[in-house]
C-alpha cells in the first residue's frame, strides 16, 4: 500500500479504504488577485481530467484538495456531474466529516486576505463571503474579530495613503473622492467621517 500524506486538517483514522485521500496538495483557498475579487467556482475552474473523470469521489477531493470550496460550491460541483440530489447532501456531508469541507474555516481564511491584501471593511467582506455560497452568520462569525478600533486604523492608514496622492484637489473634492474609496471598500460611514478627517488633517 502507498504511503498516502494526509491534509493537516484531515483525520487519518477517518479516511478509511471506501475514503481515498488524494496526495498532499496545497488548500490555500485561493490565490487573490490584487483587485480581490472573488468569483463563484464552477466547471471551468476545474482540469479538463476532473470533467472526464468517471470517478466522482476521486475527482471531488483532487478539487478540494486545489482550492477549498463552500458547501453551496460543493453542491453545485456534484450537480454540474448529474450526482443524484439525493446523493448530493451525503457527499457534502461526508467532505465535512472528513475535513476537507468547512464553511468556517474558508471564510476565516478569506476574511485575513481580504484585510491583509486588500484593505477590506466588513460590509465588503461580508459580500464576498456570500457570494462564494458563505450563509450571513457564518460570514459574520468570521468577522467578528474586526473589531471598530481594528476598522478604523484600517481606513485611516488607507485614506492617508489615498491623500498623499491627490495633489492640488480642494478639501472638498479630495473629501468626495476619499469617501466613495472608502465606502466601496465596505467601511461603515462613521469609519469613513473620522479617516476622511484625519487624513485631511495629516497628509501623509
Amino acid at each position: 500500500m502507498n504511503n498516502v500524506t494526509f491534509l493537516p486538517w484531515v483525520d487519518p483514522h477517518e479516511a478509511t479504504p471506501h475514503e481515498p485521500v488524494p496526495p498532499a496538495g496545497t488548500v490555500d483557498a485561493l490565490v487573490v488577485s490584487d483587485g480581490m475579487d472573488l468569483p463563484d467556482i464552477d466547471s471551468s475552474d476545474l482540469d479538463s481530467s476532473d470533467m472526464a473523470s468517471p470517478d466522482i469521489e476521486t475527482a471531488l477531493l483532487r478539487a478540494l484538495t486545489r482550492r477549498d470550496l463552500s458547501e453551496r460550491e460543493v453542491r453545485t460541483w456534484l450537480s454540474a456531474r448529474d450526482v443524484p440530489e439525493n446523493d448530493v447532501e451525503e457527499w457534502v456531508e461526508r467532505m465535512h466529516r472528513l475535513g476537507y469541507v468547512d464553511d468556517l474555516r474558508m471564510a476565516t481564511h478569506l476574511v485575513d486576505k481580504l484585510v491583509a491584501r486588500g484593505g477590506k471593511g466588513r460590509g465588503v467582506i461580508i459580500q464576498k463571503l456570500t457570494e462564494r455560497g458563505i450563509d450571513r452568520a457564518t460570514a459574520s462569525e468570521a468577522v467578528s474579530h474586526l473589531d471598530d478600533d481594528s476598522q478604523q486604523q484600517q481606513a485611516i492608514e488607507l485614506a492617508v495613503a489615498r491623500a498623499s496622492r491627490m495633489g492640488t484637489l480642494t478639501d472638498e473634492a479630495a473629501r468626495r473622492r476619499l469617501h466613495g474609496f472608502l465606502a466601496r471598500r465596505g467601511f461603515s460611514s462613521t469609519v469613513i467621517r473620522e479617516a476622511v478627517h484625519h487624513a485631511l488633517r495629516n497628509p501623509g
